[in-house]
């Protein structure tokens, strides 16, 4: 069996790692073999260890800094890395956000992408502070059922011909009546109004639930952070 590859050796570590390691923690993953050829010594900074590791693997990894350190990354979208660390019945713990190779800025608007495909959810504890989750695989099918319905049942189209027709000049229409008006599967008009929602053609509102049976409260819209929405406009 032919020997391991430097970039191969490297490429495992990071597998093993969420797919990014420190430069200057790389070297105590290393097999003897591997730092004696690529000639790393002790106590070298991030930025000598990842010139040596630029030689020796051929562009085949990714580099960021941040602040003062240098990271190591399979090539990959910043989601992808960002969604190694989530879980779907844990909070992400905000010390692996530090051990992430990017800056806080960064790994926010990296969540709210996430946010909006429907990927990760936001809930509050008691204190009113938000945690990050994973989205559950029932949750993600939601999300991306408007894609798979274009069949021309399901569409944007005749979601505004049902909000007109309900409308009749009243600005705010109830979600559960369109929803009833249009009789589609929950899944897939949940995904429809997730959809104009993050495309920003409708605005959901909360409404008031105490005029509404219950059954109509049932038929609202339940967001990625737990709220329950009422009633809808249209963007002009």
């Amino acid at each position: 069996m032919a020997e391991k590859s430097i970039a191969d050796s490297i490429q495992a570590i990071l597998e093993k790692n969420k797919g990014f390691v420190s430069a200057k923690k790389l070297p105590g993953l290393m097999n003897v073999a591997t730092k004696s050829e690529l000639g790393i010594r002790i106590n070298e900074s991030g930025k000598i260890i990842q010139l040596k590791i630029e030689r020796a693997a051929e562009g085949r990894f990714i580099f960021r800094n941040k602040g003062s350190s240098v990271y190591i990354l399979i090539p990959c979208e910043p989601s992808e890395l960002v969604l190694g660390l989530l879980s779907e019945n844990k909070a992400f713990d905000k010390r692996a956000m530090r051990s992430l190779p990017f800056t806080k800025a960064e790994f926010y608007a990296v969540i709210n992408e996430l946010v909006d495909e429907g990927k990760v959810i936001t809930r509050y504890d008691d204190k009113g502070r938000p945690k990050i989750y994973k989205a559950s695989k029932v949750m993600k099918a939601a999300a991306d059922s408007v894609s798979v319905n274009d069949s021309g049942e399901y569409t944007p189209e005749r979601f505004k011909a049902a909000f007109d027709e309900l409308d009749r000049g009243r600005i705010f229409v109830r979600i559960c009546d369109i929803r009833r008006k249009l009789g589609w599967p929950r899944d897939v008009f949940d995904g429809m109004i997730r959809d104009l929602r993050n495309r920003r053609v409708i605005q959901l509102h909360t409404g008031d639930a105490s005029l509404m049976t219950e059954d109509e409260v049932s038929d609202c819209y339940v967001d990625e952070n737990n709220f329950r929405m009422g009633s809808v406009t249209w963007n002009a």
